[in-house]
């Protein structure tokens, strides 16, 4: 995802987010340790694997979010870290967003890695299927646009065979407005659409899509032997492959949430430490 993180207090808004059955949230969840109060085990894993695949998502986990997705890029110093990392003969390099493909490579560049685009829909690797209910859904989303046109502070992205309204910088009752036409959007797809909740974004998209969980699970199938697989995000959509991957180092970044993930770092500049401290641990 590419935007903020969404207020505690109750409104509309969280209130749609509650309600909706397509969005997954980690349940009963204590807060997990840091990655580096653990990192002495962590090295181990890492010198003894055979394969390393390394998962990142890029907005809130490489990359600090800002006021709009086109402001942010990935800086020269974290660039060539990953370039370093890639460069191993053992380590796979994953990048997996919510962004479309051509956006995130065009902020990533970084050669040699798999990229992920649209929760994993769209890969780098490989061709996407197509997906039902396309023209249905490009039809709600220029209805959409017409609703909230005037409506400060939100606005629709175009992502293709999805598309989202961000509401980053509304206030509450334009919020609320955006938040009811959202539910009506829902209603007029029906049941073969679903919701994503990201920081203040709320994405609809085909349930055929998948997720970001499905993604890392399909690629780990074609990787053969034994690996460790290290996973970092910061989104609710991140959720979906800290559930799945249960033997892999999964870590949540930003303010604790509640998560499934095993570990936690505090922002973008740990995990960027991190990365450094993994490829120094293999050199």
């Amino acid at each position: 995802m590419t935007e903020s993180r969404q207020p505690r207090r109750r409104s509309s808004s969280s209130n749609l987010l509650k309600k909706s059955p397509q969005i997954q949230r980690a349940r009963g969840s204590q807060k997990p340790p840091h990655l580096f109060d653990c990192w002495d085990n962590v090295v181990h894993r890492v010198r003894v694997a055979k394969q390393i695949v390394v998962f990142l998502d890029f907005d809130g986990t490489l990359v600090r979010l800002r006021h709009t997705p086109g402001e942010v890029f990935l800086g020269e110093p974290a660039r060539r870290v990953l370039r370093n990392l890639v460069r191993h003969r053992k380590v796979t390099l994953c990048f997996i967003s919510g962004r479309q493909l051509v956006d995130l490579r065009l902020r990533a560049r970084v050669e040699g890695a798999i990229y992920f685009g649209l929760h994993g829909w769209e890969r780098s690797n490989g061709t996407p299927p197509d997906l039902p209910g396309t023209r249905q859904l490009r039809q709600t989303m220029k209805w959409v646009q017409q609703q909230v046109r005037g409506v400060s502070g939100v606005g629709v992205e175009d992502k293709g065979i999805c598309f989202g309204v961000h509401y980053r910088t509304a206030r509450k009752p334009a919020v609320e407005q955006a938040c009811a036409i959202v539910k009506q959007s829902l209603a007029r797809l029906g049941p073969g659409f679903g919701l994503l909740a990201g920081k203040k974004i709320w994405e609809i998209y085909p349930k055929d899509m998948g997720s970001k969980g499905k993604a890392a699970r399909d690629l780990l199938q074609k990787i053969p032997g034994r690996k460790l697989v290290i996973y970092a995000g910061d989104d609710t959509t991140d959720e979906t492959a800290f559930a799945l991957l249960r033997n892999a180092v999964t870590v949540r970044v930003g303010k604790f949430r509640e998560t499934k993930a095993k570990f936690y770092l505090k922002s973008p500049t740990e995990v960027l430490l991190a990365i450094k401290r993994l490829e120094e641990s293999l050199s």
